[in-house]
């Protein structure tokens, strides 16, 4: 039995239950983390992570280190048979204020392994084999049944339960949360190969025909290539759970569905993983209960396109874990846990609308037929040509894409002070990666302004500023506010900036803006005056003294 108080169970060690555990273990909250699987999977459906999941990571030090993992790509190429037709770079786009302006290809394997690792490098334990048996929800906490690899039972009280097991969610069954949606009659092939053929290396290669579409996307390893191919038909599915439905698939149907969109230009060969799937659009309909909290696909699953499911899931864990952690260190008023759902549930919303009307998109062009597809083959390279030529369609693509432009305007706990700042960054997007120089070594605003606790970017003479003003704040906050000074007045200790940065923020004349542990601006104003910033930490943060 296990005697020390817990804090948070998290049920699932995938990626989003992974990334949680690392959100939590940055804060020293007390955490366990179990998954019922003995076994990691070796593969996975998941491939691309998108900038916003990096710039996430890289705020415990893993970003670069994922990114050395994988293949970066901005480039699509566009086929027709063995032809290509059209082309786009999307990012690589001069302007954009981020580390990663690219698509990063690496397994889900990798992925998690790189969050495995660095749980472990601090002492932490995935309990494999131990399965969530049962739950009861109270007034203070939590109670759990679980049972262990050797078939032993154990009792278990958390405050807060966490559900980041996947689309057959125990923890989603136990709090009776509905899962609505459908499913795509669509049947989809999915495998890591080797492939000879017109493909461009290290760009994603599209081939679309008249009875199907195949994707090639580069991968590295554990094969060359990743390829998702489907007919342009399926059989209705009448089920109504949501059953991942995975199948065998040998490399002659594989090679027949690349046919089929690739007019026999491309063979594959290889294979270190093969299956068949059928997808699911479906979202929870709330993200908490109480006590317990569903992320990732226990919350929300949709298709494929956009590469963005495992990073909302990531995203959801760094939302939430934070907040968890303030929480239950007695910094944070018990209301921050509501913003989790207000803030994270639209965003899951809007995904898979995107999602299911792109995709429903995709699949009426390819049963259009033959004369639709000349249009297409003749049309399409000049409209990718225009759309693409200039910066601002790229950026707006890019940052979309990538879930840079994802922001919590409406939340609780966001809020633009007065004098308000006409331009900029506003109070609920993210904090821009600005280059700028600390005692005279380069370095990035994120990871000099994002880390356990809320960040206060004080933008314009250093001198300017209330100091006992801030003393109180810094005091009052139990340290939790961390000050950062962005100036053009060299200084010590002071984040130089020779007017660049300044100008991005629209800061010259004096700003503030209060930065998140996930990154997002919490509050922003113009001028020196530090009242507003100060009530509205006040009503944000709970003195513990």
């Amino acid at each position: 039995m296990r005697t020390q108080p817990l804090d948070v169970l998290i049920v699932g060690a995938g990626p989003t239950g992974l990334a949680l555990a690392a959100q939590l273990q940055r804060f020293g909250t007390n955490y366990r983390i179990i998954d019922r699987s003995r076994d990691r999977a070796r593969e996975s459906r998941a491939l691309g992570v998108q900038a916003r999941t990096l710039e996430c990571l890289d705020a415990i030090g893993l970003g670069d280190a994922l990114a050395a993992r994988g293949r970066t790509s901005t480039r699509v190429v566009v086929h027709s048979g063995a032809r290509s037709i059209a082309t786009a770079q999307l990012g690589e786009i001069d302007g954009l204020d981020t580390r990663y302006p690219f698509i990063l290809f690496v397994s889900q394997h990798e992925t998690e392994q790189v969050l495995i690792d660095h749980l472990t490098s601090a002492g932490a334990t995935i309990e494999r084999g131990t399965e969530l048996m049962a739950f009861t929800a109270g007034a203070d906490d939590v109670e759990c049944t679980l049972r262990d690899p050797a078939g032993a039972t154990e009792h278990v009280r958390a405050r807060y339960l966490v559900g980041c097991d996947g689309a057959h969610s125990t923890v989603r069954r136990g709090a009776a949360i509905a899962f609505d949606g459908g499913s795509y009659p669509q049947v989809f092939a999915l495998g890591d190969v080797e492939a000879d053929g017109p493909l461009e290396p290290g760009a994603i290669n599209v081939f679309a025909g008249t009875r199907g579409i195949a994707l090639f996307f580069p991968l590295g390893n554990p094969a060359t290539w990743r390829v998702i191919a489907l007919a342009a038909t399926g059989a209705p599915d009448d089920r109504s759970d949501a059953r991942a439905m995975t199948s065998a698939l040998s490399l002659d149907e594989l090679q027949a569905l690349v046919d089929s969109s690739a007019e026999r230009s491309v063979r594959v060969r290889d294979p270190a993983w093969l299956t068949r799937f059928h997808l699911h659009h479906r979202q929870t309909a709330h993200y908490r209960m109480g006590r317990v909290f569903l992320a990732g696909d226990a919350a929300h699953i949709h298709s494929p396109v956009g590469a963005q499911g495992m990073n909302t899931g990531i995203q959801d864990a760094w939302n939430l874990g934070w907040k968890l952690a303030l929480v239950l260190r007695g910094t944070a008023h018990e209301e921050l846990l509501d913003t989790y759902e207000s803030e994270r549930w639209p965003v899951g919303r809007f995904l898979l609308r995107y999602t299911d009307r792109l995709f429903s998109l995709v699949t009426r062009a390819m049963s259009a037929g033959r004369i639709v597809t000349r249009v297409r083959d003749l049309l399409l390279p000049r409209v990718l040509s225009v759309a693409m030529k200039g910066t601002l369609a790229r950026s707006v693509i890019f940052r979309f894409v990538s879930e840079l432009a994802i922001r919590y305007r409406a939340s609780a706990i966001v809020e633009e002070g007065t004098p308000r700042l006409r331009r900029g960054p506003r109070a609920g997007a993210r904090l821009p990666d600005l280059r700028l120089t600390l005692d005279g070594a380069p370095v990035f605003l994120q990871r000099a302004a994002v880390g356990a606790g809320l960040g206060l970017i004080l933008c314009g003479d250093p001198d300017a500023w209330d100091h006992r003003r801030l003393d109180e704040l810094v005091q009052g906050s139990n340290g939790l506010v961390v000050l950062r000074y962005v100036s053009s007045q060299p200084a010590r200790a002071v984040l130089y900036d020779d007017g660049q940065s300044r100008a991005a923020l629209h800061a010259r004349n004096g700003a503030q803006y209060l930065v998140r542990p996930d990154g997002y601006l919490a509050f922003r104003a113009g001028g020196y005056d530090l009242s507003a910033v100060s009530r509205f930490v006040a009503r944000t943060i709970r003195a513990t003294h």
